[in-house]
């Protein structure tokens, strides 16, 4: 029986860790302390070769300027004057040069480290890349003896997890090389928080395995993050550090509950509310945790509209899960096409028939309906089209504070 009663809301976000299992340590600490780190640091000083210190963009919360600032302590301290170069590892994503340099400036200007160069990984630019094994990767990174890539640690619905070994390989690779990683996402084995058999980290691991039997040096900074703040950090290789994090990871963001919910409330903040593209994380975190035929409303501001529209080509093309496998199937994958199938698949009556709101002021309406997406400008009218729109009943409600980087699901 329909109700005009809203949903009884429970809120979940991100969670503190458990310091009975693992002793608090700063960030400083734990630079000040890496053996691994001081061995790094001297071989490239010996060498007089340059650092290429490898960061994320905008589009990941990665704390790069704390932590740049706490090695530029930990050189001063130990008096050392190594060489570096910044290399930021875009992967797909397109910036402007108003962008680009409000970006260096927020990250690099007096955080202690002087870089003599600030390069932006191009994935179309061929004069940028250089053939490694079967794949095209940034020159900086083919050809380097030491990189140091920093990460934040955080689940990721194919890949498994996002860390510093996302940052060094598929943040600097070709625009193809990225597609057909990515392919593998539409695979079942490519899930969220899961490492072993994805073909999407697996891929990952090999072009690392290559580097380093080509003899690079790479040492990972990786961190994990809650609201701005660096809760846990490691120092070391970028595989072993990630692994050593997935039990966090799990405790701080992953969540489970007893049964599905009628309405799930997805909060999308910075920076992954830019555009569509990037707040669609938050559906692919926590689809699992709403009953099929349940509504959705996913908040996200997207000031720069839908992002990236590979997925929405697709989206444009097929109105329901079925055409958008033939699709595929006929034209072979095309870069976001696994954003697009998952969408469909969630949406289709003949499938999960979920109805899924968005609150955005960036989403022109045609591109919201495109996606099958209704558009709103306010969280109470979302629910009230749920009322109409969504089968049965509306009294289990789940508020999802950080939703691209939370994931629930059922027990």
């Amino acid at each position: 029986m329909q109700t005009d009663m809203p949903p009884s809301w429970r809120t979940i976000g991100p969670k503190a860790p458990d310091r009975t299992r693992e002793s608090p340590a700063t960030l400083s600490d734990v630079i000040y302390k890496s053996s691994e780190l001081q061995c790094f640091l001297a071989e490239a000083s010996d060498e007089t070769a340059p650092i290429i210190v490898v960061i994320n963009d905008s589009h990941r919360a990665t704390p790069t300027r704390q932590i740049l600032q706490v090695l530029s302590e930990h050189l001063r301290r130990s008096g050392r004057a190594n060489h570096f170069h910044a290399l930021v590892a875009t992967g797909t994503h397109r910036f402007s040069e108003t962008h680009r340099r409000h970006f260096e400036s927020a990250t690099f200007d007096e955080c202690g480290l002087r870089f003599e160069n600030i390069s932006w990984h191009d994935a179309e630019d061929a004069s940028n890349l250089i053939a490694n094994g079967n794949v095209r990767v940034n020159r900086l990174v083919a050809e380097s003896r030491f990189l140091l890539p920093i990460g934040s640690v955080e689940p990721h619905y194919f890949a498994g997890t996002t860390g510093a070994h996302k940052t060094v390989t598929i943040g600097c690779l070709s625009i193809a090389d990225i597609e057909r990683n990515h392919a593998g996402a539409m695979r079942s084995e490519s899930e969220i928080m899961r490492l072993d058999g994805n073909p999407v980290f697996d891929d990952m691991v090999s072009i690392l395995d290559r580097l380093r039997g080509q003899g690079r040096r790479i040492l990972a900074i990786n961190t994990i993050v809650i609201d701005g703040r660096i809760v846990s950090a490691k120092v070391g290789d970028p595989l072993k550090t990630l692994h050593a994090f997935m039990p966090v990871v799990e405790e701080m963001f992953v969540h489970r509950i007893d049964s599905p919910v009628d309405v799930l409330r997805l909060k999308v903040p910075p920076p992954l509310d830019q555009c569509l593209y990037q707040a669609d994380k938050a559906l692919k975190n926590s689809h699992l945790a709403v009953r099929d035929g349940g509504g959705i409303i996913l908040e996200a501001v997207c000031p720069e509209g839908i992002g990236p529209d590979g997925f929405m080509n697709l989206l444009r093309r097929a109105p329901d899960y079925e055409s958008t496998l033939e699709i595929v199937r006929k034209d072979g994958y095309c870069l976001g096409d696994h954003k697009a199938a998952k969408l469909r698949y969630l949406t289709d009556p003949k499938y999960r028939n979920v109805k899924v709101a968005l609150v955005s002021r960036g989403v022109s309406p045609t591109d919201a309906e495109q996606a099958g997406l209704r558009p709103f400008e306010t969280v109470d009218g979302a629910l009230n089209w749920l009322r109409e729109a969504a089968q049965g009943p509306h009294e289990k409600g789940l508020i999802v504070e950080d939703a691209g980087v939370v994931s629930v699901t059922v027990a």
